[in-house]
């Protein structure tokens, strides 16, 4: 599910922890949208948990305060949005309370963690893991994503593994913007009705719907027929919304060969 909030209150999908009952993975994890160091003033962020650490993420601005820091000029982040995954995700949708200022550099921070977390980001230049910060350019975004077409069914994968399946619905990603970009999607299952929303990061051309191993945004439960739309999101908050009718999938039910992923 995914609860939108009034202000006041708001690569593989999740294959990188997982929880403790799995001995070949972790039961911790924090990540953040956007990934990149370069930000513009009126950006918004994504930040997911996994296992345990989701309760960090409930617990955002109750028991853990997070917010922006340059210097002296601290900018409380306000939780606009929850989103609950199906399989040991969550994540919230965070903008700051006031407008970030132009050529800054800013840290973010999370108040209280517990002693197992560790909340920084990997830097590809340094190959080091380094707080989350980010330098705010001098502008504006107010272009939301293009789409060249709307996304259709590529491919379906699933691989049995020792700690349980990876599962994916491979839809194509059109979206086209200047900046990164993040994909709302909904996810319904035509036998129970029910819907779950979560913010899927594309890998390149491609959005992967399902699960790793360990964890991811969506699990096909015995139902086998789906219907999903998506919703194009840029790290300013500009969305390109879903329209027409929504995609009709079934879930993947045969073997993938690893040599053909």
């Amino acid at each position: 599910m995914c609860n939108s909030m009034k202000p006041l209150l708001i690569l593989l999908t999740g294959l990188f922890w997982t929880v403790s009952v799995y001995a070949d993975c972790d039961g911790t994890g924090l990540w953040i949208f956007p990934s990149g160091q370069s930000i513009k003033q009126n950006s918004i962020f994504v930040l997911g948990g996994y296992a345990e650490s989701q309760h960090v993420i409930l617990g955002l601005n109750k028991k853990h305060s997070i917010y922006l820091k340059s210097g002296h000029k601290k900018i409380k982040l306000l939780v606009t949005e929850i989103c609950v995954g199906q399989f040991y995700l969550t994540q919230a949708v965070l903008k700051p309370e006031t407008e970030l200022e132009p050529d800054l550099e800013y840290t973010m921070y999370i108040d209280s963690l517990p002693k197992n977390e560790n909340f920084n980001t990997y830097n590809r230049t340094t190959h080091k893991y380094e707080p989350v910060t980010y330098k705010v350019v001098a502008e504006k975004d107010v272009e939301k994503p293009t789409l060249s077409e709307k996304p259709k069914e590529i491919r379906k994968s699933l691989v049995h593994f020792g700690c349980g399946p990876s599962i994916h619905v491979v839809f194509s990603n059109p979206a086209k913007d200047n900046s990164d970009v993040t994909v709302k999607t909904i996810l319904k299952n035509v036998k129970t009705g029910k819907e779950t929303t979560f913010y899927i990061e594309p890998d390149g051309d491609i959005i992967n719907v399902g699960h790793g191993m360990c964890s991811g945004a969506f699990d096909f439960d015995d139902s086998n027929n789906y219907e999903i739309e998506f919703s194009f999101m840029d790290s300013s908050g500009n969305l390109t919304g879903w329209t027409g009718e929504r995609i009709q999938f079934t879930k993947p039910t045969k073997q993938t060969d690893l040599h053909n992923e």
